[in-house]
């Protein structure tokens, strides 16, 4: 898509109309924008949306852009006036096209905007119309006489000189955060992968975090936003906070969760998986490129219900050093617009990058995609974001997590270049995930400080053999409970866990069939644990001698 800076060389080729995607904090800088344009033509600038009765001449006084009302157009038909009386000018139109249904533009309205067109032609007037929108789908038959521009969200560099500027105006150059982030913010720019360049410095400044949470938010926003947050504080430290917070409820808003920094505890039983993560992150240094090395597209984990998928994909975003974006494909297939939803969402996912991209319960997204009982918007939305994972060149990485592979398009699978089958962990790393959850809880495991004996913990990992890891983190949270209930927090006998075990059903049990369907295609993909090498490792045993 051509930005809104193409504008000057459309209009020396005569086009007569543009559209221009924008979003709304940025009216002013492109209000400005076209004033500026205009004076370099030497013709007045007006603006029109349905909040006025009447065209607003867009004029400068005393350093401000002020609107200044005027008596033309007040008769309610803002295109049929402009089409008759026809004078100089650069007209900017908001609300035009998306005016009652966003997703069609009424018959009369778009032979006007033809009209207009068309009249151009043979007109010696330099008149320039401006349809500004926050989204534009413009019928088929206005598309090639109508060219649409876009105002993106800005990169790193845009969002780096708007964070100088403020902290220029506000804070000073001789202020020490500002000249320690002169020194690594190009370091930064440089070195994609977030938790190296934060190693690079000594300690992390207050701006650095201030810049890493405007990134995502058009340059008004974060114009306003720092404006706003000095009426609460000078501290950089917590207006960078603020701003954050103003971020993730923003993301929330959308059906998306956007965490800085995961925190997450560790996980055990995923030595492959975290291979190929360490792998993965070396390929964010800038020098890989040198070698022809692609940053990878994402991986697909797969596996039953509740065995850890989704911890891994949040462990996978903190050994990376990234922020992490969640998203819901039901929440994009839902929306009332779902073209325009995706659409900002790629936007928005591209101005966040670095970033892990996390898809969650991604198959159930895609139950029944093929069919065309929603008018084929599943299937139109998969071929969109399927062109954008083979086509984007910023560092996304894709994590998504299912239960049934065989509910995703085949073409879609393809893109990912890792498939992990996440399984009911082995003897090894169950015993891992039993002492994760029992040091959270009781001082005694801290540090591998068990004092079982090991033919206890055989007995408890074959009790435990056919349950998920959720299953058994859940066992030892209830335990926790009893005894704080009982009087004795703290403390767990090897009995409370047996007993446990004998007060729930594993999903294994009531839902055998399932899950085994699942196991039983795990052929298809990478193991996230190697072979147990552990004490506790099963012994297969002949039958017969």
């Amino acid at each position: 898509m051509k930005l809104i800076t193409d504008w000057p060389a459309l209009a020396n080729q005569n086009t007569p109309i543009v559209a221009v995607e924008y979003h709304t904090p940025d009216r002013i800088q492109i209000l400005q924008q076209f004033y500026h344009w205009g004076e370099e033509r030497s013709l007045s600038v007006f603006v029109w949306n349905p909040g006025y009765c009447g065209l607003q001449q867009l004029i400068h006084h005393q350093g401000q852009y002020i609107l200044q009302s005027t008596d033309s157009g007040k008769d309610g038909d803002i295109i049929q006036y402009l089409l008759e009386e026809y004078q100089p000018g650069i007209y900017l139109l908001e609300g035009m096209l998306n005016e009652g249904d966003a997703s069609k533009i009424s018959q009369k309205c778009s032979y006007q905007l033809l009209n207009a067109c068309h009249q151009a032609l043979w007109s010696q007037q330099h008149h320039y119309w401006v349809l500004l929108e926050t989204y534009v789908q413009l019928p088929l038959g206005l598309q090639p006489f109508i060219p649409v521009l876009s105002n993106p969200l800005p990169d790193q560099q845009q969002v780096q000189i708007v964070v100088e500027q403020f902290c220029d105006t506000w804070v000073g150059r001789s202020h020490p955060w500002l000249q320690q982030f002169a020194e690594c913010d190009r370091d930064y720019l440089a070195v994609t992968d977030r938790n190296s360049w934060l190693k690079t410095t000594e300690k992390t400044s207050a701006l650095q975090l201030l810049f890493l949470a405007c990134q995502g938010l058009p340059i008004g926003e974060i114009n306003m936003l720092l404006q706003q947050c000095l009426g609460f504080t000078k501290r950089l430290e917590e207006i960078a906070q603020l701003v954050l917070e103003h971020k993730v409820s923003k993301l929330r808003g959308r059906g998306l969760e956007y965490i800085a920094q995961p925190d997450v505890p560790s996980a055990g039983g995923l030595d492959l998986l975290e291979k190929r993560l360490e792998t993965i992150t070396c390929l964010l240094q800038p020098k890989a490129k040198q070698y022809e090395l692609k940053f990878p597209t994402g991986m697909l984990l797969w596996g039953p219900p509740g065995t850890g998928k989704s911890l891994s994909a949040k462990l996978a975003a903190k050994k990376m050093g990234l922020p992490l974006l969640a998203a819901n494909w039901g929440v994009l297939l839902g929306d009332p617009h779902p073209d325009r939803a995706l659409k900002e969402f790629i936007a928005l996912v591209t101005s966040l990058a670095p970033c892990v991209l996390y898809w969650d319960d991604f198959d159930k997204g895609f139950a029944g995609w093929d069919s065309n009982a929603d008018g084929g918007v599943a299937r139109r939305l998969s071929a969109a974001l399927l062109t954008w994972m083979q086509e984007h060149q910023e560092p996304v990485y894709t994590i998504a997590t299912v239960n049934r592979l065989s509910m995703l398009p085949a073409e879609l699978v393809r893109r990912f270049d890792d498939i992990f089958f996440v399984d009911l962990p082995h003897e090894g790393a169950r015993y891992e995930i039993f002492n994760l959850h029992l040091a959270k809880y009781f001082p005694a495991f801290r540090d591998n400080n068990s004092s079982w004996s090991d033919d206890q913990w055989r007995r408890l990992l074959a009790e435990y053999r056919i349950c998920s890891p959720a299953e058994i983190g859940n066992a030892v949270r209830r335990c926790a409970e009893s005894a704080f209930y009982q009087g004795r927090p703290e403390q767990i006998e090897f009995e409370d866990l047996l007993k446990q075990r004998q007060e729930f059903t594993p999903a294994m049990e009531r839902e055998s069939e399932q899950i085994q369907a699942i196991r039983n295609q795990a052929i298809y993909a990478k193991p996230v644990a190697s072979q147990d090498v552990s004490r506790f490792a099963y012994q297969h045993r002949e039958l017969f001698g």
